[in-house]
Parts: C-alpha cells; structure tokens; sequence
C-alpha cells in the first residue's frame, strides 16, 4: 500500500480471530500468535480486532456501523467475511434431505452487505481491504459437520458430489475478489496463498476450514506483504 499506516481495524469471522480446531480435545481454542496479532507486531501497528467466531456478514456489519458510531478510528479496516455466510443447516438437509435449503447468507444479501460495509469504512476516511477465503478441504469439512448426522442423507442433498461444498464457498470467495476489482479495493488473496501449496491441506485444521498454525503462518505473510 502506498500511504503509511499506524492501525488496523478488523471486522471479522473465527478466520482473523484466531480459532483453531483441536481435535484432541475436540474443541476450538484460540491461537495467540495468530496472522491478525503475527503481521501487526512485525509491522509495529495498533490492532483492534473486531472478529467474533460464528458472526456472518450481517452480524459483522451490524458491529461494524456500531462501532463508527462510538467513534472507532482507524488507517485501515480489513473486512473478512464469507466461511459462516456460505454454510447450510446441516442438521436440517440430514433430516429432510429432499427439500431445498438456502445458505446462511444468499449470495445476493452477502454482495449488497459487503459493498455496504466498504462504503461505511471510506465515508470515516479509513481505507478498506477485503480478504479472499481460505479453500475449505471438502472431504474433512464434509466429515466434521456430518458428525452424529446422517452422512448418506447430506451426501444426496449435494448430488453425490462432496466436492460441491469447495466448489459453493469457492463463490462466495470469488464474490470478495469481484467487489475488490469493482471497487478499486486492495485486497489480501489468501486462498492464492494456500493453493499455491502441493497440499493446502496441510494449511488447515481437522475440521477441514480453519487454518492452522501453519495457515496462520501464510496468512500473516499476506498481510504483511500488502501492508508493509
């Protein structure tokens, strides 16, 4: 970026929070050295981290205008939304597998919040940046949400085809990087990261979406390119 930066904001999901899935424990525990506090350290930035695990885009946006409003300032805001917005009910399709169910979030309402939360963040001087998606291990993320599910009822629903659930967060991902070339926004492509790798998977956690410390690892490296 070519303007010098003193902070950054960010309005996020589990992703910039930092969550990991341990699968000893099976539970999420939260990474201190994550990419969000890794690459403002190592530019000697103030981070305010806004992120909250499981918030879709409309709860972040929500945050997000409450948060102008009390006067939050900021150099940059990254914006990072998309792994909630984009999932189903899976306990819904496992039950009722012939009937249609929509997304958390429609691809529609996701586009329309997310130019919206751009718009906000220029109107207070601050100068956005979007983030692409991690790309999600389908076999993994299909595994971990069918838990104590009917697998078979799920994998019907998607066609017989797990790989439809990659290919369905790959567009919302590719709806972040349309709204950034729209819009002139800057934007920190981590799924290029992490398909730049013979095996992204070794970039995520046991739940097949998370990164993992590695992950984190790439991901700080992206911001850091970009914001140096």
């Amino acid at each position: 970026m070519e303007s010098i930066i003193h902070s950054i904001t960010i309005w996020g999901d589990s992703i910039l929070k930092g969550v990991l899935f341990n699968p000893e424990k099976s539970k999420y525990t939260l990474l201190k050295e994550n990419c969000a506090n890794l690459a403002t350290q190592k530019l000697g930035l103030i981070l305010n981290n806004r992120s909250s695990i499981g918030r879709t885009i409309v709860d972040g946006h929500t945050t997000l205008d409450k948060d102008l409003k009390k006067g939050v300032v900021s150099d940059v805001a990254i914006i990072e939304f998309g792994g909630n917005d984009c999932d189903f009910h899976w306990n819904a399709i496992s039950v009722n597998p012939n009937l249609p169910h929509m997304p958390k979030t429609t691809l529609d309402v996701f586009e329309k919040q997310l130019r919206a939360m751009l718009d906000a963040v220029k109107e207070k001087g601050i100068t956005p940046l979007l983030m692409t998606l991690p790309p999600l291990h389908a076999q993994r993320y299909f595994n971990f949400v069918t838990r104590g599910l009917n697998p078979s009822a799920v994998l019907s629903w998607l066609g017989n085809d797990i790989q439809m659930i990659y290919r369905w967060h790959e567009r919302y991902s590719n709806a972040i990087a349309r709204v950034a070339a729209e819009t002139s926004v800057h934007i920190v492509d981590i799924r290029d990261a992490f398909l730049s790798y013979w095996n992204y998977g070794d970039l995520l956690c046991a739940d097949g979406i998370h990164p993992n410390e590695k992950g984190h690892q790439i991901m700080a490296d992206s911001i850091y390119c970009l914001c140096r």
